[in-house]
This record gives C-alpha cells, sequence and structure tokens, in this order.
C-alpha cells in the first residue's frame, strides 16, 4: 500500500472499489533564498530547479498519479508572500498537473507557514485543507490535532512539519541523513515524512524536538534513511532507541 521512493511517499489508496496513487511531498519552504539573500545571506536560487530535478526521478518511476499531496509548510516566510514564493509555487503546480492522471488534483495540507497561501493557491484552482482524508489514511501537517482524525476507520496518520532526520557514522565520522518516522500511536500507523527542503537536513529527535503536537516514543519508531539521489533509495535502519 505504500511505498517510499527517494524524499516521497507513494501511497495506493483505495476508497471504495478504487484504486488510487498518491504522491506526498513534504515540507517545500519555497522562498527560503529570497529570505536568506533579504537577510544578507547571498545563496545561489537554485533550489527550485534542484527540486523539479528530482521530482523528474520520481515521476520516472511512479507515472501519472490521481492526487499530490503537499503536506505542508509549502512556502516560507510566515506574514508575507514574497514574489520567489509565488513564481516558484504558480510554476510548481503547472509542472505538477502536467504529472497528474485526467481526473487528477493537487492538494495543500495547510502548515503553520502557510497563513497566507491561499490567494497564490486560489489563483491556480489549488485545494488548500486543514486536513485531507482518503480512505483509511489522514493527511496532516503535523503541528494540530484534528477530531476527525480519530475515526475509527482512520488507521493512517501522514504527516509532515517534523522535519526528521538522524546522524550516523562512528567517533572519526558523523553523517546526517534525512529520513522517514514510522511507528504506532494508539492504534494507528504513523509516518512522518522528510522535508523535501535541501537547505539542511532537518532534525534528529535523539537531540531536538521535533515539534509534533503529539509525544510520540520516537525510540519505537522504525528509522527509514534517504539515501542517494540517484536511485531514490530509502534504507531501513531499524528502530531509532536501537541506532547508535
Amino acid at each position: 500500500m505504500i511505498k517510499y521512493i527517494g524524499k516521497c511517499l507513494l501511497v495506493n489508496a483505495e476508497e471504495g472499489a478504487e484504486g488510487k496513487k498518491i504522491l506526498v511531498v513534504g515540507d517545500l519552504h519555497l522562498g527560503y533564498e529570497e529570505v536568506l539573500n533579504e537577510s544578507g545571506v547571498f545563496v545561489t536560487r537554485e533550489m527550485f530547479k534542484d527540486m523539479i530535478e528530482y521530482l523528474d526521478k520520481v515521476f520516472d518511476k511512479v507515472g501519472k498519479v490521481e492526487y499530490v499531496i503537499l503536506l505542508g509548510d509549502v512556502k516560507h516566510d510566515f506574514g508575507r508572500i514574497l514574489r520567489q514564493e509565488r513564481n516558484d509555487l504558480l510554476m510548481l503546480f503547472k509542472y505538477l498537473e502536467k504529472k497528474l492522471d485526467k481526473v487528477g488534483e493537487i492538494v495543500i495540507v495547510k502548515g503553520n507557514h502557510d497563513k497566507i497561501v491561499e490567494p497564490i493557491a486560489n489563483s491556480a484552482g489549488i485545494r488548500v485543507v486543514d486536513y485531507f482524508i482518503f480512505g483509511e489514511c489522514c493527511f496532516v501537517h503535523g503541528d494540530k490535532k484534528y477530531e476527525e482524525m480519530y475515526d475509527k476507520n482512520i488507521k493512517i496518520w501522514i504527516m509532515g512539519h517534523g522535519h526528521p532526520a538522524v546522524k550516523v557514522g562512528d567517533r572519526v565520522r558523523v553523517e546526517k541523513y534525512k529520513c522517514f518516522l514510522v511507528g504506532n500511536f494508539k492504534g494507528r500507523e504513523v509516518i512522518i515524512v522528510p522535508s523535501f527542503f535541501e537547505y539542511g537536513e532537518g532534525s534528529d529527535p535523539r537531540e531536538n524536538d521535533l515539534r509534533m503536537v503529539w509525544n510520540f516514543d520516537y525510540d519505537r519508531f522504525d528509522v527509514k534513511v534517504v539515501g542517494v539521489e540517484s536511485d531514490l533509495e530509502v534504507m531501513d535502519f531499524g528502530k531509532l532507541g536501537k541506532l547508535l
């Protein structure tokens, strides 16, 4: 039902008698480069180009999908709509629309950075929601709880927000890698998706608070490390609590 495709997640979900392919993309933080440049830190604006190249590889592997779920924090700046955010989002929507099946849809699950994302999304006919339920799956950002998530028919929570990553290495060298965290909470499977954002790998839950609204026992969660970009490999590293 669920496949790990690099930093993305492919969900083969059923609602009634119909199967649907849902591609899940974690926190994008488009506009981050413009925020840095405004603060006096110069970085080249290559993030969007790199993101599209990565998505090309993902779609080469998964083909057309019925839904693309953007798991929140699609834009970076809290209080404004930056020019880069608007331009990048509109280009992203056009790109994703070409990868959808004929009746497909792009859905933004609103994150804490997306307080004013609606004007951009509405101009492109993109739906913005607090959560999205399809079949047994509930897609949320991860910073807020919703009563509907606890419906008895919901078996899987899929969320972003935490930017999970793990440090792996020895006394000589330690590397940090983006990862999925997969565990159970109150009878439901929980999957925390890594950020798609490239400027920084994320936070290791053994060292930093992931700022999720639930008190998950991360030591009992499985770690699925995102490997090299070329083959979109995801490797199972076992339980976080047993990871050296």
